[in-house]
């Protein structure tokens, strides 16, 4: 017994010692000036979206399951502020982006269906197996996470990704047209209202569609002090690899706005046929619907955003602050996380911060500022996959404090306001002077590549960059790696079979996004990409010569 007590002490030391070294720094992100953050937990898994119990404890969904379980649980058990137990739960079989405590239960939304379980007091863990509140929801490629919120009144809201980048006939292919109509707006790019305490809703058709044309709503919240519903939509990716007759890497990198959407019935916010152009301030009508990047939608057609961001820093997380611990300029504002997203190559990535947008009444009160910064761990980011951290969740408890999470390390912070400011700690404003310096795109001139192949590396940059990124990193769970990749540099006949046909048929796909058919490149463009990306990402002089493309392609065509 002496020995397990000393045990825990040395561990207990270690954990204090651990933590109070991880919140020195603010725990490795910017904050305004009073403001103090504290890591809470770490390495917990892909952690997404966060709830707060009134009792302390904290929930946070995963992207993918530690021991097949996809939520966490966290508990202060020793009340020094930091989570010393954390137990796993939740079976469901799929991740889980959003999860809320409504009226003594956690719910939580998966890819195909939205449940909840009973939380006991006293109890970190539920006590008892999840109810089904709604199922039957489509299982889509992208974009699957049935994102949540309530109103207060017996209702749940569900925000339905759309399926598709924009509803193409041959997904993310170069010139595909748009499916017209957009036969994925009937079940999914919507949001949908259901009876929050009704148990066996198996079919969506139990819940009534409210609003359409809304791409991907992750960042999704009801302000019970507005009586409002809102969400921050991520736009569509590929104008310029898509359609290069129209659009330049700039605009493709800029464009379009991450939409904050006030959101009521009746609603149409114009995905797949339209996007919102920040600088315009107004929608365009998309390239896959005869769109040039020049001409406006019909004026009044779609409901405008209350607010845009720059294109492709993916909100994912969204939350109103009505606590009494922040001052006065925060209240009934709103703090938006951006993840970052991949498809500004060969632009740096932006994203990676939160910020707060100040509200007066049930409408912005203007644009926005950077809250918490310096989760890139760099002035200047070329890929996603080189993040330190990519912040997510966000959530507040009855105090006032502000959590939040993060998926690259599984990072979890608890944000105060204390009004105190430390000159030797860093604040969100000393990052601001540098953000200019990101605006230039990255050159893959740059690197050193063996047996460099220009032609290769030209259409790499049109075709391939966006997704592969500038180093070949690609993006954790959308796009694979291609740095010193086995299959890659061994199977030259698949690799060549997937360029050709694209990953479309391809079972149990261990990345999300789809890669398009690039049979219209020519024989000697298809060999001349993957040498050049032989050469660029594993410093392999092997070849694969034309011949071998031609091969290929009439097996497949035969």
């Amino acid at each position: 017994m002496r020995c397990f007590k000393l045990i825990v002490t040395k561990c207990c030391l270690l954990s204090f010692f651990l933590f109070s070294e991880l919140s020195a720094d603010n725990g490795g992100i910017l904050l305004p000036p009073g403001f103090k953050a504290t890591v809470i937990a770490d390495q917990i898994g892909e952690a997404r979206g966060i709830a707060v119990r009134d009792n302390g404890d904290i929930y946070v969904s995963l992207l993918q399951a530690v021991d097949l379980n996809y939520i966490c649980a966290l508990r202060d058990s020793d009340g020094d502020g930091t989570m010393e137990t954390i137990k796993f739960f939740g079976e469901l079989g799929s991740m889980v982006k959003i999860i809320r405590i409504y009226n003594g239960y956690l719910y939580a939304g998966s890819t195909t269906q939205v449940v909840r379980y009973k939380l006991t007091e006293g109890k970190l863990l539920p006590q008892q197996h999840f109810e089904v509140i709604v199922s039957g929801f489509p299982k889509p490629r992208i974009h699957a996470s049935k994102n949540l919120a309530f109103d207060g009144e017996g209702n749940l809201y569900v925000a339905t990704g759309g399926p598709s980048n924009s509803c193409q006939e041959q997904e993310r292919a170069m010139g595909s047209p748009g499916k017209m109509p957009c036969d994925e707006l009937e079940w999914e790019g919507g949001v949908w209202k259901f009876d929050a305490e009704r148990v066996n809703q198996l079919q969506q058709v139990d819940g009534e569609l409210i609003a359409t044309g809304v791409r991907n709503a992750v960042a999704f919240q009801w302000d019970e002090h507005k009586g409002e519903l809102y969400g921050v939509s991520n736009g569509r990716d590929g104008l310029y690899q898509q359609w290069p007759q129209f659009y330049n890497e700039r605009e493709s990198a800029e464009k379009p706005a991450e939409e904050f959407l006030l959101i009521r019935k009746g609603n149409d916010f114009g995905w797949p046929y339209v996007y919102y152009d920040q600088e315009r301030e107004a929608h365009m009508i998309n390239p896959e619907y005869g769109g040039d990047g020049k001409t406006l939608a019909e004026d009044g057609l779609y409901d405008d955003p209350i607010l845009s961001f720059p294109g492709h820093w993916a909100p994912v997380g969204l939350q109103f602050y009505h606590g009494s611990q922040f001052p006065e300029k925060y209240q009934g504002g709103a703090f938006v996380t951006f993840h970052g997203s991949w498809n500004r190559a060969p632009f740096p990535q932006q994203g990676y911060n939160v910020v707060f947008v100040p509200f007066e009444g049930k409408y912005p009160a203007g644009g926005y500022e950077v809250f918490a910064d310096g989760f890139k761990g760099a002035d200047v980011l070329l890929t996603p996959a080189s993040a330190t951290y990519r912040p997510t969740g966000i959530a507040t408890d009855s105090d006032g404090a502000l959590y939040l999470s993060e998926d690259n390390t599984g990072r979890v912070w608890k944000i105060e306001y204390t009004g105190e400011v430390d000159a030797n700690v860093p604040v969100v404003g000393d990052l601001m002077a540098n953000q200019s310096r990101a605006e230039a795109p990255v050159s893959t001139e740059s690197f050193e590549v063996h047996s460099y192949d220009h032609k290769g590396s030209e259409i790499y940059k049109v075709y391939c960059m966006a997704c592969h990124q500038v180093d070949g990193s690609g993006v954790p769970n959308m796009q694979p790696s291609l740095i010193n990749s086995e299959r890659f540099l061994n199977d030259d006949t698949y690799t060549i079979q997937l360029i050709l046909q694209g990953s479309a048929g391809i079972e149990n796909r261990q990345y999300n996004n789809l890669m398009p058919s690039l049979s219209s490149l020519s024989d000697q463009e298809i060999s001349a990409v993957i040498n050049y990306s032989k050469a660029r990402f594993a410093n392999s002089s092997k070849k694969v010569t034309s011949e071998q493309v031609r091969e290929v392609r009439v097996s497949i065509n035969q």
